[in-house]
């Protein structure tokens, strides 16, 4: 079992107060049987009645940490616990924020024939989020955390607590041959109260102007405006274009190598059928971007990320993605002049797009401006509430910094947003990867063993989880295992890279060793 799940049972007994009364229970236990043994005789009671005593107490003490657990003692009297049961919103959640609306587009349930639209689903989910994200005043739940919550029953009063909105959009689509079916509904998750709903049948090319029009619908029912913010749409590009791109995007939210190479050639297929496809070209550089930050620094994927990259500016200017894809790719042949520019040009375009923060602030760390850096992340961090890598790496930041107590506040800020990720997505592992490293900042060692083992266990064949546990166990004095872990990743993995190898400070402890110096000569040149 995990340290997650003990901390959680730990501090559902404090929460529910089941030590606190289990303490008072023993304590008024023993007095009232040292009362009985001193006044049960002088009254003249039969020697069984204190026996009797004593089984009543040792039996009402499993009791009152039953009662204890499941009912609460409050200035109105006691009520019941609603923490103890799974169909209640969990009390622990943080309140919800109502001083403005909030919303989470949950995936669309995919109700076509073979039940193989999955990606279809999501995509559309997706972009009806996307066109929210325009809304002034409108606070969206990622898509990171709300898609969570796919193909699970969960009552929206429990997600309205889990995801802090006011608002769950849900629905259903059917595809069969040129013809579409949707459905949508806004539902309050205070009372589960339908605020909107519709059904839309329609011909399949009329998608784009469907997706428009629920977002529309869903503003006017939250009593806000739909303002553009750049060009979010498909345009007008192909059906089968559209298709392919959706299958991309759903491919390249895994993470993994697997994932961004299937996108990869879904986003190729999309640009086959349409070669203007603005948004096709800036996931593909994406993909190329992805893989040459996490997999594999190669000088193939460092050209094709700028030359895709320029394509998708040219094609569509507008594009916030467009921008952030060649800030990537500038980034990665160290052009930070250019970086810096694309990423301007991406906040403005689009002010709410994480990438478009995150992606800034890494170009800044590498450029070596920590300052602004920092700045960045925070933002970053601001424009996704429940994001815990900004957080983490900010960590980093202070720590080079040497500001100790605003390290210690965002890795405490950090860890408590990756257990939240982790409550609902526990195969996240880079939440368990990178939160290993604020816990041992926490003195929280064996905890954070636990979380690094455990990225370990879930992905052992995840050349980044390998090589982030060879820093966590260089910086923890483990160095076989430090070299153990690089080396699997380098020799039996594949993607090390040779830079990290030479400049990581993490790696400090064990560039030394003869076991790196045999792992250095390893490397071609």
């Amino acid at each position: 079992m995990n340290e997650p799940e003990n901390n959680g049972l730990w501090q559902q007994l404090k929460k529910r107060k089941v030590i606190r009364v289990g303490i008072a229970y023993v304590v008024v236990g023993w007095v009232l049987m040292q009362i009985g043994e001193v006044t049960f005789e002088a009254l003249g009671l039969p020697d069984w009645a204190l026996t009797l005593l004593i089984v009543i107490v040792l039996l009402g003490f499993p009791i009152s940490l039953i009662l204890a657990w499941a009912y609460e003692l409050t200035p109105e009297g006691i009520r019941k616990d609603s923490a103890g049961s799974k169909d209640e919103p969990d009390r622990s959640a943080p309140e919800l924020d109502i001083t403005a609306p909030s919303i989470a587009v949950l995936p669309f349930s995919d109700m076509s024939e073979h039940g193989d639209q999955g990606y279809f689903c999501d995509g559309i989910a997706e972009e009806i989020l996307n066109a929210l994200c325009r809304v002034d005043n409108l606070r969206v739940a990622s898509r990171v955390t709300s898609f969570q919550f796919g193909g699970k029953k969960a009552d929206v009063a429990v997600i309205g607590c889990k995801l802090n909105v006011q608002t769950v959009l849900e629905g259903s689509v059917r595809k069969f041959g040129d013809k579409l079916r949707i459905t949508a509904q806004l539902v309050k998750t205070s009372d589960g109260y339908h605020l909107w709903s519709r059904q839309y049948d329609r011909d399949l090319e009329d998608i784009f102007e469907i997706q428009e029009e629920i977002a529309e619908s869903i503003t006017r029912a939250l009593s806000l405006t739909l303002e553009s913010k750049g060009d979010f749409s498909a345009g007008k590009v192909s059906l089968a274009a559209y298709d392919f791109f959706l299958r991309g995007q759903s491919y390249f939210a895994k993470m993994n190598l697997e994932g961004t190479i299937y996108a990869r050639q879904m986003f190729e297929r999309a640009l086959e059928a349409d070669p203007e496809f603005g948004r096709a070209w800036a996931g593909l550089a994406y993909t190329y971007g992805f893989e040459f930050m996490y997999f594999n620094a190669s000088d193939v994927n460092r050209e094709e990320a700028l030359r895709t990259s320029e394509k998708a500016l040219q094609i569509a200017p507008q594009l916030a993605e467009a921008h952030i894809s060649a800030g990537i790719a500038n980034c990665m042949v160290k052009d930070y002049d250019k970086a810096e520019a694309a990423f301007e040009k991406a906040t403005e375009l689009d002010p709410e797009n994480f990438d478009a923060w995150y992606f800034y602030a890494r170009d800044k760390v590498h450029e070596g401006d920590l300052d602004r850096a920092i700045e960045l992340f925070e933002r970053a961090a601001e424009v996704r509430p429940e994001d815990y890598q900004s957080l983490l790496l900010l960590r980093q930041l202070y720590h080079g910094k040497g500001d100790h107590d605003r390290e210690m506040e965002v890795s405490r800020q950090g860890i408590e947003r990756a257990r939240a990720v982790l409550e609902l997505n526990p195969d996240d592992n880079r939440a368990w990867n990178m939160g290993a490293f604020a816990l041992i900042r926490l003195g929280q060692r064996e905890e954070g063993d636990r979380w690094m083992q455990t990225a370990m266990d879930k992905a052992p064949n995840d050349s980044i989880v390998l090589y982030n546990a060879a820093c966590y166990y260089a910086l923890v004095g483990e160095v076989e295992k430090s070299l153990d872990c690089l080396e699997n990743c380098h020799f039996r993995v594949g993607g090390l890279n040779r830079e990290w190898l030479m400049h990581d400070p993490d790696l400090d402890n064990v560039r030394d060793l003869p076991r790196f110096a045999d792992l250095l000569a390893a490397f071609p040149g």
